[in-house]
This record gives structure tokens, C-alpha cells and sequence, in this order.
């Protein structure tokens, strides 16, 4: 087995990172859904067949709108000084290169890139991180990055 030149963050940092920094994107577009279209994606299989129609639409874009606004935050994010998100920071982890060279705006947004390939097949490329060694998702093996607890 080879040795790690880095100390791979714990998963339960991770996680909550994640959460730190989604959560109040969805809310936000929750709250511009209810807003601007009059459509809340919160209803239920009894509820009028438009309304649940416009209810899954909405909840789409929402989820889109997550994806796509969280992808460039951590790019901003990841190419700051911080080296990692407002929810990384506040859980003391970084996003480095796993060869401990400086982070290059190439492995961030291919790493940023490729988080699609790993929500895709049912978040299981996130999941990776849990059974890796390293604790590395699908993202950061093909970008050849690491998230690590900060120094």
C-alpha cells in the first residue's frame, strides 16, 4: 500500500461541509420557486394533477439550480485562499492537490467538473470517499485532488 503525502479529512466533515453549504442554497431557491412562480415543490401525489405537475417541475429546477450555483461557489471557493467552501472553513478542512503541489485552476474545475459523474449514478461517486483509501471521491481521483483537514 502506498503512503499518503496528506491527512485525508473525516467523512463526518465532510458530510456536514456539504450541508453547510447547500442547505442554504435550496432554501433560497425555495424561496424565489414560492416567489416569482407562485409553485412550491413540496406537494404530495393527492394533491391536483397540474399542481403536483408544477410541484415536480419545480423541485427539478431547484435541483438543477443547487447543482449548478453550489459547482461555482466551490470553484470561487476552491481557487481562494480558503481553499475550500464557507462549510469546508468552518469544519477545518482544504481542498488540496493530493501531490502537495499548489492547486491548479485546472484540477479545481475539473474536480468541479466532474461532481456530475459523481451525482449521477446515484451520488455513489461521493459515497467513494467512505470506502477509498485516501477517502477520496470520484472528483478528486480524477482531478487529482484530496480534501484534508486544515493546517
Amino acid at each position: 500500500m502506498r503512503h499518503l503525502n496528506y491527512h485525508p479529512a473525516s467523512n463526518f466533515k465532510r458530510v456536514l461541509a456539504f450541508f453547510f453549504d447547500v442547505i442554504p442554497i435550496q432554501f433560497g431557491l425555495y424561496v424565489v420557486s414560492k416567489a416569482v412562480f407562485n409553485v412550491s415543490p413540496i406537494a404530495d401525489v393527492l394533491s391536483r394533477p397540474d399542481a403536483y405537475t408544477a410541484s415536480l417541475k419545480a423541485k427539478l429546477m431547484i435541483d438543477i439550480g443547487t447543482l449548478v450555483i453550489w459547482i461555482l461557489y466551490c470553484i470561487v471557493g476552491e481557487m481562494s485562499s480558503w481553499r475550500g467552501t464557507y462549510g469546508k472553513k468552518m469544519m477545518g478542512l482544504a481542498v488540496r492537490s493530493a501531490s502537495h503541489s499548489r492547486l491548479t485552476f485546472g484540477q479545481v474545475l475539473g474536480r468541479n467538473s466532474a461532481k456530475i459523474l459523481s451525482v449521477i449514478p446515484c451520488y455513489l461517486g461521493f459515497l467513494a470517499a467512505f470506502v477509498t483509501y485516501g477517502n477520496r471521491a470520484w472528483h478528486d481521483a480524477l482531478s487529482g485532488t484530496a480534501v484534508t483537514d486544515r493546517k
